[in-house]
């Protein structure tokens, strides 16, 4: 996933401060963030009547000869409905803020804590993106999403990709999927299995469970790996 950020200020340091925050944030929690930055208001809306697909707005309130807020205004009065985050070293704004629906008003100088704690809730307002596998099956390319997936099993020279109520088999190979599917998302239980996280249920010595109730047999050298990789996963979905 890439967030695509514009960050408005009028002091270079305070944006090299915050880039290096955003780009700490997104090696925490495997998120690619793009930047684009601008000294001004007026230098932010000149690019952007060109280029609306940004998904967050982090900008200074004191600023030139157009303030931020005033940017924020106009944004609002234009129905742009981009995720406002405002970064300033003044607190006579704040109830302005609410008046354009900004996400938040963090104080100069920036705490680490305070800023990844609205990031975190800036996530959370995003939509899901959709990632798709697409299986080369005797009846043509079929496209499967990796939410449906429950897991892929090396069978002879097939693989078997198993959704709920669908196994569908490709001349792909086993190795193939291991590579091209995110790790974060999928681990190897066993030589022959590679399972969505998603969909395991419990995880035993011998087998895992999934939450259809069928159970893969999982391999003792990489019981360690899948508790931890099942952990890790939780934890994020619970952030």
């Amino acid at each position: 996933m890439t967030w695509r950020v514009a960050l408005v200020d009028d002091e270079a340091v305070q944006l090299n401060l915050l880039q290096k925050m955003l780009d700490e944030y997104g090696e925490e929690h495997d998120v690619s963030v793009s930047f684009e930055t601008f000294a001004s208001a007026e230098a932010f809306l000149f690019h952007f009547e060109e280029d609306k697909a940004f998904d967050l707005l982090v900008l200074d309130i004191e600023m030139g000869d157009m303030n931020g807020m005033e940017l924020a205004r106009q944004l609002r009065n234009q129905n742009h409905d981009i995720k406002l985050l405002f970064v300033t070293g003044y607190t006579d704004y704040i109830g302005q803020g609410y008046e354009v629906s900004a996400m938040d008003y963090i104080l100069k100088p920036v705490k680490k804590e305070k800023l990844f704690a609205v990031i975190d809730r800036f996530r959370k307002t995003l939509p899901e993106k959709k990632t798709y596998l697409l299986l080369d099956t005797a009846e043509g390319m079929k496209r499967i999403q990796h939410a449906d997936i429950l897991y892929l099993e090396a069978s002879r020279h097939q693989t078997l990709a198993v959704a709920k109520g669908e196994t569908m088999e490709t001349s792909q190979a086993f190795g193939y999927f291991e590579d091209i599917l995110p790790s974060a998302e999928f681990i190897k239980i066993h030589r022959s299995y590679l399972v969505n996280l998603a969909h395991i249920a419990r995880i035993g010595k011998q087998a895992i469970v999934l939450d259809d109730e069928s159970t893969l047999p999982i391999s003792r050298r990489r019981y360690k790996d899948v508790n931890q990789a099942f952990i890790a996963y939780y934890k994020k979905e619970l952030e």
